[in-house]
C-alpha cells in the first residue's frame, strides 16, 4: 500500500427475519437489517439498522432483539 491509497472496505447487509424491536416514534413494530463492515485493515463493525412498518418516517438504530 502506498501513500496515496486507502484500505478497502466489504459491506454486507442482511435482513433480520426474527427482530421484534418497536419503533421508538410510535410504537409500532420495526424492520431491522444487520450492517457488517470490514475494513482490510481493521476489525469488523456491526450495526443493526431498524425503520418503522408504519409511515411515520423514523429510522435509526435499535439494540438486536429476537425472539428464540
Amino acid at each position: 500500500m502506498n501513500a496515496h491509497s486507502s484500505p478497502g472496505i466489504i459491506v454486507r447487509s442482511n435482513e433480520i427475519l426474527n427482530f421484534f424491536g418497536k419503533c421508538p416514534a410510535c410504537g409500532y413494530p420495526a424492520r431491522a437489517s444487520d450492517a457488517r463492515s470490514v475494513r482490510t485493515d481493521g476489525p469488523l463493525r456491526a450495526t443493526v439498522s431498524a425503520t418503522c412498518d408504519l409511515p411515520c418516517g423514523w429510522s435509526g438504530q435499535l439494540p438486536l432483539t429476537i425472539m428464540t
